[in-house]
């Protein structure tokens, strides 16, 4: 019989929010958003976080969201 550990999905969440998901860290999170689609924004100013904070959707969390560019 085999078990399996389970991912503490709350802790890497965490993790990921306190690195990207702060107004000190916007530089991150703009060069996290450049690497992932191949654009070269260059003003960590330009991104808006638009995080809402404890809010369930039905089959997902709002975890981090932000806007770029309008």
């Amino acid at each position: 019989m085999s078990t399996q550990t389970q991912p503490n999905v709350i802790y890497k969440d965490r993790l990921f929010k306190a690195i990207f998901g702060k107004q000190e860290h916007k530089d991150w999170l703009l060069s996290l958003y450049n690497a992932l689609n191949n654009s070269d924004y260059k003003n960590p100013d330009d991104l808006e976080l638009t995080t809402i904070g404890n809010i369930i959707y039905i089959t997902m969390k709002n975890d981090l969201s932000f806007l770029i560019d309008s």
